[in-house]
């Protein structure tokens, strides 16, 4: 069968390509997934796109984020021919999926037909999201600062809040901040960042959590954190840094930091003795929170546009920051 794919070609060149996918001699752990939409990852994909992310080549086929039917499966796959799911998968129309694959990951859940398709490729940011705040130990009357108001960053922020946390929400960009706010978030900086802290406790953060991946604000966030504070680590750091590290340490140590590395591999896919979190408990919770519009996940997605726009799509998610949050592919038409 034809399918289309997006492929990164160069540092900032995408195209929509075609090939040919056999659907045939299905393995146990394979499924055909014909895909509905599928959303661009501002992080991992940008830093792939734009060559932010060491040690790879092109061509890419990026993209992990997506809802489609299955129209074939084997025996291995948790859901049955017809059913609506998510799934890590790459930008395509069509995909041969199987479990074992390194690239695609390993989950694919069933979708209740009621779950807003375009909504529901939000899912996987949900999932990081979920990944940070349950990590961290948390109490009431904790102050959280978030510090990155990237889409996983607002939901981040809007976690922590949930479970009762006074949360602000740091970033340069006014517009997050707003986006942030319009999502339910109270609190948010966007300059003097040390000042805004220092009104709101003179201690500092119990909880500062990095959802940049930039060296300089993770050393803001060991700076800005009080004695005996977290500080959590949720973004994926890539770019090139020179500094001193000793005076980094040395805060780390004097004043008895716990820094939490929450990079989204940490619980198993599905459940197994001596761990409650599993990959499978979260995807519930990230649907449970879209489905009942505790999360409006629907004010983060900026466009639904055609996949052969994807040029277009990185170029406004790299340099028009303050206008796109999420973009969406529609792959209905192919």
């Amino acid at each position: 069968m034809k399918s289309y794919f997006v492929e990164l070609t160069d540092v900032g060149k995408s195209h929509l390509r075609e090939e040919e996918i056999s659907i045939e001699n299905l393995e146990d752990n394979e499924a055909i997934i014909k895909a509905e939409y599928s959303m661009i990852s501002a992080g991992t994909e940008l830093s792939r796109a734009y060559a932010l992310k060491k040690g790879f080549k092109y061509p890419v086929r990026p993209g992990y984020c997506m809802v489609g039917r299955i129209i074939e499966k084997g025996k291995d796959i948790r859901a049955e021919k017809g059913d609506r799911v998510f799934v890590n998968a790459p930008h395509a129309s069509l995909v041969r999926w199987r479990s074992s694959d390194k690239v695609q990951g390993p989950l694919i859940m069933k979708l209740d037909e009621d779950v807003d398709p375009k909504s529901a490729t939000a899912i996987n940011l949900l999932l990081v999201a979920l990944q940070g705040v349950n990590l961290s130990e948390v109490k009431l009357g904790y102050t959280v600062g978030v510090f990155g108001l990237g889409n996983i960053g607002i939901l981040t922020a809007l976690l922590y809040k949930k479970l009762g946390m006074k949360v602000i929400g740091f970033d340069p960009i006014r517009e997050r901040c707003d986006v942030a706010k319009k999502m339910g978030l109270e609190y948010t900086v966007s300059e003097n960042y040390k000042e805004e802290i220092e009104k709101i406790s003179e201690e500092g953060l119990d909880i500062s959590v990095d959802v940049t991946g930039l060296s300089q604000v993770i050393m803001d966030c060991v700076e800005y954190t009080r004695n005996y504070g977290q500080t959590v680590l949720l973004g994926s750091p890539r770019q090139s840094y020179e500094c001193d590290v000793t005076p980094l340490l040395s805060k780390i140590h004097m004043k008895n930091l716990k820094v939490i590395g929450a990079f989204n591999k940490t619980v198993p896919v599905y459940p197994v003795d001596g761990s409650i979190d599993s990959m499978e408990r979260n995807f519930k919770i990230a649907v449970d929170l879209i489905k009942n519009k505790d999360i409006e996940i629907d004010r983060l997605i900026s466009e639904v546009i055609d996949p052969k726009d994807c040029e277009k799509a990185y170029y406004d998610l790299m340099y028009k920051r303050n206008e796109k949050n999420c973009i969406v592919y529609d792959w209905n038409n192919y």
